[in-house]
């Protein structure tokens, strides 16, 4: 009996050891999906624009990136789903601690993603304009980038691995 409760013990502290490295493990995933999530909006957006032959935005739901985000057809170009504007996708709230920061060359809050028909990101009022910048996504001090060029493409990074391409905003 009393062997076993030696093992208990030693178990214990060994588990209760252990518990920080799970939380971050934890966190890190959260920000993981919530990066790759974004990333998939991001494409989707492009791809529904090409495929509608038409803008569609991308823009976070009531201002507010944690809340989740949504993909609408924004015909009066506002930056906001109206009645009778199609939302074409809603993605649930972020996990609580996530920050989300963004920064594109047309800074008109709240931050969107608008992409024409040709596959461009653009300016929500005018879609000839070029609209590009950098989503920073942090959880736990780890940080993922969400990197949209010129040309629309989005792509993910960590800037603690690639310090020089995937700079933070």
């Amino acid at each position: 009996m009393l062997e076993l409760m030696i093992v208990l013990a030693i178990l214990s502290v060994l588990f209760a050891s252990a518990l920080p490295d799970l939380s971050n493990m934890l966190a890190g995933r959260q920000l993981r999906s919530a990066s790759a999530d974004l990333l998939a909006a991001i494409n989707d957006t492009r791809a529904q624009a090409i495929a509608r032959r038409r803008v569609v935005t991308l823009l976070a739901e009531n201002g507010n990136w944690q809340q989740g985000w949504l993909i609408i057809i924004d015909a009066n170009s506002n930056r906001s789903p109206d009645a009778g504007e199609a939302i074409l996708y809603r993605h649930v709230a972020a996990p609580e601690r996530l920050q989300v920061r963004a920064r594109f060359t047309d800074n008109t809050a709240p931050a969107y993603i608008s992409y024409n028909a040709a596959g461009r990101s653009c300016r929500a009022a005018h879609p000839n304009a070029a609209n590009f910048g950098t989503i920073t996504l942090e959880l736990a001090g780890a940080q993922r980038n969400i990197k949209i060029n010129m040309q629309g493409r989005a792509r993910l990074c960590d800037p603690a691995l690639e310090p020089a391409t995937c700079a933070s905003i």
